[in-house]
């Protein structure tokens, strides 16, 4: 009898969805030792010493920051089958194209990711487009997890309004919050969960695959763990795969030493090779607070060759103040990342807001 280290595609998906170790005492958890809460010490020395974010301040006052561009409307309006491609629209939120559907991931499109409209983190690069800008047709929506720069009340809000019959996926937890914003067909799944959808005046079945990720949620001070969070991975019927990596952690400095999170190497095991990747580079800094639940660029390009993307573009980065890099920071580290790993500097960049990027010649079967 094969071993599961032996496995691979469906067979090991239906193995590790038999894995519940996330799920405890009622709420969920990162099972492995890559992630460890950092001490209270750490939250402390930040909030006195770091409040003011002035190395990101100073290079968002400098002009260090993402271009906004406008949307190719030709690209995003009549996107071909066979055709793969993202949009980056700032921070998280990404519209994705695939055989002809069109996903949309994350939208927030508010000046401030927070509870309220008059504090909390604020936007220094605009969105590339507000929801009366998107396409006429939104096939699905996916939701990563339920932290403010992820899941926005307003945008949700003006979502449901426009698509009232729009499908909504997300992991367990999130359907009384999706539901209440006005969504009537939401989809809720746990850790390699798959969604077989089909589009009108598409040929084949679509799949939407809840995989997992290493972070937390919250979204008030009770329901810490509450509700799950997650990656996801998206496959046409002719092929194409996107892995879209939502808010993540790889390695902790607190967990054990050196330990990395196994769920990347299982996703390109199950998934890979992925055609195209939107992968988390930003919102690190300083490091001892934030390397359980955020990815340094580095640790970017270890997910990027995990789930074997053939081209990746980086995201969560460029459009709030949550942390203190500068806000040039991560495409810089993120090229010297991919060159002291040996890969070309196109496999894995950057794109300004608004920007379109393909992929490259697509897989030829699932």
């Amino acid at each position: 009898m094969s071993t599961i280290d032996e496995l691979s595609g469906e067979a090991l998906r239906v193995e590790l969805a038999k894995d519940k170790s996330h799920h405890q005492n009622g709420r969920f958890a990162n099972p492995w030792p890559s992630f460890a809460i950092p001490p209270f010490w750490a939250f402390l020395k930040d909030v006195l010493f770091s409040h003011d974010r002035k190395a990101v301040n100073k290079s968002i006052a400098e002009g260090r920051i993402p271009q906004v561009v406008p949307l190719d409307r030709t690209l995003i309006n009549g996107p071909a089958a066979g055709q793969l491609q993202v949009t980056w629209l700032g921070h998280a939120s990404l519209l994705v194209q695939v055989d002809g559907a069109t996903i949309l991931c994350d939208p927030v499109f508010s000046q401030r990711c927070s509870p309220s409209q008059w504090i909390g983190p604020k936007r220094y690069t605009q969105a590339a487009c507000q929801v009366a800008e998107l396409p006429d047709v939104i096939d699905a929506l996916i939701v990563s997890h339920n932290h403010y720069d992820h899941l926005d009340w307003n945008t949700l809000c003006d979502v449901a309004k426009r698509y009232p019959d729009i499908r909504v996926y997300s992991p367990l937890g999130n359907r009384e919050i999706l539901e209440s914003a006005g969504f009537r067909n939401v989809f809720i799944g746990d850790w390699w969960d798959e969604f077989q959808i089909t589009v009108p005046g598409i040929d084949g079945e679509f799949i939407l695959a809840c995989t997992p990720a290493q972070h937390m949620t919250a979204r008030g001070a009770f329901d810490r763990m509450a509700s799950l969070w997650s990656s996801w991975v998206v496959k046409g019927p002719t092929g194409g795969k996107f892995f879209f990596s939502g808010d993540t952690a790889y390695s902790s400095l607190h967990g054990s030493q050196g330990a990395e999170c196994p769920a990347f190497k299982q996703i390109g095991r199950v998934y890979g090779p992925i055609d195209l990747a939107a992968i988390a580079i930003g919102a690190y800094a300083p490091e001892y607070v934030f390397s359980s639940v955020h990815v340094n660029p580095e640790q970017a390009v270890r997910i990027h060759e995990d789930v074997r993307s053939k081209k990746s573009i980086g995201i969560h980065w460029g459009t709030f103040i949550l942390t203190n890099e500068p806000a040039d920071e991560p495409p810089i580290r993120l090229r010297g990342a991919m060159e002291a790993r040996g890969h070309g500097a196109e496999e894995f960049s950057v794109t300004s807001i608004g920007e379109t990027a393909l992929a490259r010649p697509l897989t030829s079967t699932i």
